[in-house]
């Protein structure tokens, strides 16, 4: 097994955080789950029966431009349906003072000093919806008594929401959470080693999230055998004078392919069932969701051809998780601090200008 590599330099020239102005209309936040009904619900903050606490907050590149929020709709949870509930309840928004990442579990310190009450305390009526889909269509726009100015270039949108009191029964909400990362075939099939196996690799980590943890596995290596990974960046066009996918015939190895760009490679030693496994820390930052890891490896093998190498077919997995959301709540209102969760958020609509 070799050591863990960052892997931010390489993602660092892929992100693009998007600028300009915003139309007047409506925002699904975040905008992944406009048709995709979320991984999960949550009964935060208008399904527990009793006073609740909740900011939710999403992050700045949810957001192409400054915008004016004049109305907030939820939905519920995919399939779900509900009765028409009473809620005594009060919204207010503002900036996040730090980036998502560093969100606090004391709900003062995530107030920005551009702080607005944009629904005085009232008595809130929550729709009823008696048919469920999946997923289930917005609610009934909360319109809010004081619009509300957001410039995502200062920071995240925060949502707190305040329950006084409420009834009890049930009111789930469609919330995001996390994916599994779709895993792709990159370029030619593997060439054979010299027993005939061919050589493989796959991601060994099924949920490949910002922030935690990723490792790939190459299998099926002859035992004790040197065992080669490359990270890359691209799957086809020009690199180091080749044309991806290369055919590694040129150099002896016929019918053996270099896929990716090999912008970074790792090397170890098979274990006796001919598997090993590399360990990379994907960067704790929100802008690399959606983006993908392309990786291959190869072994020595010097009785499998004149070059000595084998190589497997390249593979790719994407970042799905965590969703650049978070949010903060507790059971009860009188909570200094709450709950701390990274990419869980209620599935929102703002409606802008």
């Amino acid at each position: 097994m070799v050591a863990c590599n960052d892997l931010g330099v390489a993602f660092a020239a892929m992100v693009l955080l998007a600028s300009g102005s915003v139309a007047q209309g409506a925002i699904p936040v975040p905008a992944s789950h406009t048709t995709m009904e979320g991984a999960t619900s949550t009964n935060v903050p208008f399904g527990r029966s009793t006073p609740t606490r909740v900011q939710y907050v999403y992050d700045s590149m949810l957001f192409a431009g400054p915008v004016t929020i004049s109305e907030l709709q939820f939905r519920l949870d995919g399939g779900a349906v509900a009765s028409n509930k009473v809620v005594d309840c009060e919204i207010s928004m503002s900036t996040l003072p730090s980036p998502l990442i560093g969100l606090s579990p004391s709900f003062a310190l995530n107030r920005g000093l551009d702080e607005q009450t944009v629904f005085a305390r009232q008595l809130l009526t929550l729709p009823s919806q008696t048919t469920g889909i999946v997923p289930n269509g917005f609610l009934q726009p909360i319109t809010l008594s004081t619009p509300f100015s957001f410039d995502p270039s200062v920071g995240s949108l925060v949502i707190e929401i305040i329950v006084y009191g409420q009834p009890p029964g049930a009111y789930a909400l469609d919330a995001t959470y996390v994916c599994n990362s779709p895993l792709l075939p990159v370029g030619p099939t593997s060439c054979p080693q010299s027993n005939g196996v061919a050589l493989g690799v796959e991601s060994a980590t099924t949920q490949v999230l910002w922030g935690r943890p990723w490792v790939a596995r190459a299998y099926d290596a002859m035992p004790n055998s040197i065992v080669i990974l490359a990270l890359g960046t691209q799957e086809t066009g020009s690199w180091a004078g080749m044309t991806l996918p290369q055919d590694l015939g040129i150099l002896g190895a016929p019918g053996c392919y270099l896929s990716i760009d090999a912008a970074a490679t790792y090397y170890g030693v098979a274990l006796p069932d001919g598997s090993i496994t590399f360990s990379f820390a994907i960067p704790n930052n929100p802008a690399v969701l959606g983006e993908w890891l392309r990786f291959q490896s190869a072994t020595l093998d010097a009785a499998a051809n004149s070059l000595g190498l084998v190589t497997s077919q390249a593979q790719k997995v994407q970042v799905c998780g965590w969703e650049p959301v978070g949010r903060v709540w507790s059971n009860g209102i009188s909570a200094a601090l709450g709950t701390r969760e990274i990419g869980v958020s209620a599935v929102v609509q703002l409606t802008v200008q």
